[in-house]
């Protein structure tokens, strides 16, 4: 029966993505993880804070993967993130290996929200890449909705609970009502998982984590009463006398090494049933082992799996550990801080910052003793006495702390006192610099958790940002990413911006025209062709302002009446308007005097008369598509003069659009 859990609060984070799943078989076995990343186009939806879903969770998805075991190979599968309405939209973007967590972190940052949630179709997926060599798995479900593409997670999961693998699937519910959650209880039922329900980040990380300790400290598979069989052989074990509280050590050994067979350590004299930190002899000797953190005399055994006899037994004692911490004694509010440490670097401890008198479970700002020393974290966004501690994790007992005082922090911003609606301008800055601090431009009297263009501070100073395309009063702010706290704000004016267009004529279908422009060039602005009256966010053919003026635009096909624009891409506002006609206009041709074979003929011709169209002269009877017995460009002006054919007969002059191909004008005369 799977046990369901209100929300957690453990480990410190956000937010988590809307869906994932992991897969991680425990520490007796070969451990993978395989995490599935929902990229449904749910993932746009906003948090408190005006923050959406994707953005958080990419924030926490990079702590996550520089978080983990590096050594713990691992799969990543998205789906949602390429097409709308696509039911198979599931990639495998990492293929089972050691990953690089930048690498990987950059591969989920751009990873676009769009699509579907196949629930039922990513859990199967997600176990066909657990390797056959893993003894056992768990796949951590975290979701914020139910299945869209009618697939059946309940079916998957009895699927799975029937394979030979020891499969646990766990769903940690976010966001989800009382009955949705019940709707995916079927998954952890049939498989012996465990099932949360959360509603804040903290609680998601928090559910998180608990898992992740169930599958990497599991129980021993309850095995049935054996059969009497002939006594196993003995076993010797190897261990040091003095174990450090909490470390990691190593135990060599010789014995049976039956199926299932394993090496624990358990407090000396505890009956021969229990057991704590494991592994099975499979892994072969020596193995590495977790000492328990406590004090005192335990021992080290081989147990016989099938008959849960101890084969052998060998007395070590547990022996004090300490550490010690050097921080800055003063920090100032929300920055990024350098932290030395000495001490046992048990698996996974960690160095936190914490209010003074804090207990000792609580914790802010992490970060893991195996990154080595010094370590950075980043100080709460608030003043006071704070306290620097060094935690042990598998009991979360403080073992050295030093007080600190956070400090408070200012900033200031310069930007133009105007500014024109939509454009680019430049800020110049100071401040803390914290961690993913930014400027951006709001309206006046916004929220302080609203924000509009921003850039980090990490780009330095100054900065560049687009204003809205907008007009009236607005703020120029500095904000603590952290808090949302504004730490600086300038008061500025949007002003109106204008533009002109000249557009050469006649305008052929299907050709070129040039356009020469005024007007702001705001990022990624366009000149674009649109039938008269179209909306606003139409357009056909564009270029970008950015390419200079003039600017030269494909006709359209079809003549008739259309509107060259202006426009403006961040509010799709069209800034200057310009009517135009399609079509080539009044062309003719006309051969001034008789023409004589081999001699010249003189063309006197109405019409465009860009570089790109031609008078040419053919057969009579020539296709459209004829090569032409002679031509001249139209740019030489009228009249102008051909070398007439070498022999008499019929022929035609021809007014031809070179860029689209179409005669414009013909006209029948005689070569004598």
């Amino acid at each position: 029966m799977a046990r369901f859990r209100q929300p957690l609060s453990l480990l410190p984070t956000t937010l988590l993505p809307t869906a994932f799943l992991l897969v991680a078989a425990p520490a007796m076995a070969e451990r993978v993880g395989v995490l599935v990343l929902d990229a449904s186009g749910s993932m746009w939806n906003r948090m408190d804070g005006d923050i959406t879903r994707i953005e958080v969770a990419r924030d926490v998805i990079d702590e996550y993967l520089h978080d983990r075991d590096p050594q713990l190979p691992l799969s990543v599968l998205a789906y949602g993130h390429n097409r709308r309405g696509d039911c198979g939209d599931i990639e495998v973007i990492a293929t089972m290996s050691l990953q690089d967590a930048d690498t990987l972190a950059e591969q989920v940052r751009a990873l676009n929200p769009q699509g579907m949630t196949p629930i039922a179709e990513s859990l199967r997926l997600a176990a066909e890449q657990i390797p056959r060599t893993a003894e056992a798995a768990d796949i951590i479900l975290v979701t914020d909705g139910l299945e869209t593409c009618e697939g059946d997670p309940c079916a998957v999961a009895a699927r799975l609970a029937e394979q030979g693998l020891a499969i646990r699937a766990h769903v940690v519910g976010f966001g989800l009502s009382d009955d949705e959650i019940q709707q995916l209880s079927c998954v952890t039922e049939q498989t012996g998982g465990e099932l949360f329900q959360t509603h804040s980040g903290a609680e998601l990380a928090g559910a998180l984590s608990r898992v992740e300790e169930v599958a990497a400290d599991p129980e021993p598979e309850p095995e049935p009463e054996p059969e009497p069989e002939p006594q196993p052989a003995e076993a010797t074990l190897n261990v040091p006398a003095e174990i450090p509280a909490g470390s990691e050590f190593e135990v060599s050994w010789e014995g049976p090494d039956d199926t299932r067979d394993y090496i624990t350590i358990v407090p000396a004299g505890a009956p021969e049933d229990v057991y704590e930190s494991y592994q099975r002899t499979g892994r072969g000797s020596p193995l590495s082992l977790t000492a328990p953190d406590a004090l005192g005399e335990h021992e080290v055994r081989y147990i016989h799996n099938d008959t849960k006899r101890v084969l052998a037994s060998q007395t070590v004692t547990l022996t004090p550990i300490s550490a010690a911490l050097q921080a800055p004694e003063e920090i100032p509010a929300g920055s990024e801080f350098e932290v030395d440490w000495e001490g046992p670097d048990n698996p996974r401890d960690y160095i936190t910052i914490v209010p003074a008198d804090a207990p000792e479970d609580a914790y802010e700002s992490y970060q893991r003793t195996s990154r080595g020393s010094p370590l950075s974290l980043t100080a709460p966004d608030a003043l006071g006495s704070y306290e620097v501690r060094y935690v042990v994790q598998q009991s979360k007992r403080v073992l050295a702390s030093q007080p600190v005082t956070l400090t408070p922090v200012s900033a200031h911003v310069k930007a133009p006192e105007e500014i024109p609606a939509g454009s680019e301008f430049t800020i110049e800055w100071e401040g803390p610099d914290n961690p993913r601090d930014y400027i951006t431009i709001v309206p006046a009297g916004a929220p302080e958790d609203v924000y509009e263009s921003y850039q980090r501070t990490s780009r330095g100073s100054p900065l560049s940002l687009t204003a809205p395309d907008a007009l009236g009063n607005y703020e120029v702010r500095y904000v603590v990413q952290q808090s949302r706290r504004v730490l600086a704000s300038q008061p500025v004016t949007l002003t109106p911006v204008t533009a002109s267009l000249m557009v050469s004529e006649p305008i052929v279908p299907g050709g070129e025209f040039e356009v020469k422009w005024q007007g702001p060039d705001n990022p990624r602005d366009y000149i674009t062709i649109v039938p008269a009256g179209a909306p606003e966010d139409a357009y056909e053919s564009y270029q970008r302002t950015n390419r200079g003026s003039p600017l030269t635009l494909a006709a359209p096909e079809a003549p008739g009446d259309y509107e060259v624009r202006y426009v403006i891409q961040q509010s799709r506002r069209v800034l200057a308007s310009e009517p135009v006609s399609v079509g080539a206009g009044e062309v003719s041709l006309n051969v001034e005097g008789s023409a004589e074979a081999g001699g010249v003929v003189n063309v006197a011709w109405q019409g465009p008369g860009r570089y790109e169209d031609f008078i040419q002269i053919v057969a009579a009877d020539a296709p459209d598509d004829a090569e032409a017995i002679r031509e001249a460009r139209a740019s030489q002006g009228s009249p102008l003069q051909l070398f007439a054919p070498p022999t008499a007969g019929e022929y035609e002059l021809r007014y031809r659009a070179s860029d689209s191909g179409e005669i414009l004008g013909r006209q029948q005369f005689q070569v004598k």
